[in-house]
């Protein structure tokens, strides 16, 4: 019956993955027709909209239990949304996309690394799998040119979004457990509310920029809604469901395959050439995922053992 929990969990997780993959498709559609920050309110604004629509009865019953979870719920709606987007828009001021594509798959081993210095002991499938996948990962996204790695140059822009690296596996670690009675719909609704009012200061700043840029047109109507249902509502509220039944450190595993997934999606949707890069990378990827869920798996049956007794 675990096992069952454990292999849905992941399967959302990979949903998610998935949705976030298309969804930087999508974005790269609307590049030069809408601002990044603004793009990220707007999206969440969008979907608050939607959400509010069939989940405020719930909200409103839930109320009493969330009250007790609402410090890790608006600590997860900051590191997870809202502290992303402007990180990563300061850190591409100052440092490369080279630089940022490889921070940013980090994620995953920060949650191990995390998860670990909270005491949560961590097998030696499940770090093994972790670097394995982060090697693959790596070799994707420097097009397994190992000189574009070792020829970085860090800026203060790698800092930055190192932070939003950080940030995500905070919140995939706060997301864990949550109270009994308490929906992911619920969180997804409080985190999606407590986002959009940590945007709008982000976005009232960008609109000072000269940079600033907003054309209300068919490609920027289709991101915004693309990117409010498909990656923010389903991929955020299946993330959040993964987190719960597989827990984070797989769930970020499963996080590594987000690059190799873009790049299928390129292929397919923008005519970009697959190269045996690909293959290479989605092989270490792969079974750096399978390698880790051994002990991943085993790590949840012994924290469940305790709570089934």
């Amino acid at each position: 019956m675990f096992k069952n929990q454990v292999v849905i969990g992941s399967l959302y997780a990979l949903l998610a993955t998935v949705l976030w993959a298309g969804a930087f498709i999508i974005a790269r559609l609307a590049v030069g027709e809408i601002s990044p920050m603004t793009l990220g309110a707007t999206r969440w604004g969008m979907a608050l909209l939607i959400l509010s629509t069939f989940m405020l009865p719930k909200v409103k019953k839930e109320w009493p239990i969330a009250k007790t979870f609402l410090p890790q719920i608006i600590a997860s709606a900051l590191f997870g949304i809202a502290a992303y987007s402007p990180l990563s828009y300061f850190a591409a001021q100052t440092t490369s996309a080279i630089n940022l594509s490889l921070i940013s798959v980090t994620t995953p081993i920060f949650i191990v690394i995390i998860a670990a210095g909270m005491g949560q002991k961590q097998s030696f499938n499940t770090w093994a799998g972790c670097i394995v996948a982060l090697l693959g990962s790596f070799y994707l996204v420097s097009k397994g040119d190992i000189n574009q790695i070792l020829g970085m140059h860090f800026a203060a822009g790698d800092i930055l979004m190192l932070g939003a690296a950080v940030g995500f596996a905070i919140y995939s670690l706060l997301l864990k457990k949550t109270p009994e009675g308490l929906s992911s719909g619920t969180i997804m609704y409080l985190m999606t509310l407590f986002a959009v009012l940590m945007l709008i200061p982000c976005v009232i700043w960008e609109s000072t920029l000269p940079t600033m840029v907003f054309n209300m047109n068919g490609i920027v109507l289709f991101s915004i809604t693309f990117s409010a249902i498909c990656s923010s509502i389903i991929a955020w509220w299946t993330w959040n469901i993964g987190l719960e039944k597989a827990g984070p450190q797989l769930c970020g595993m499963i996080y590594y395959s987000l690059p190799l997934w873009g790049g299928l999606f390129a292929f397919v949707f923008l005519g970009e050439k697959m190269t045996s890069v690909h293959f290479i990378s989605g092989a270490l990827i792969i079974g750096g995922i399978v390698w880790a869920s051994r002990g991943a798996k085993k790590n949840a049956v012994e924290e469940a053992a305790p709570n089934e007794a």
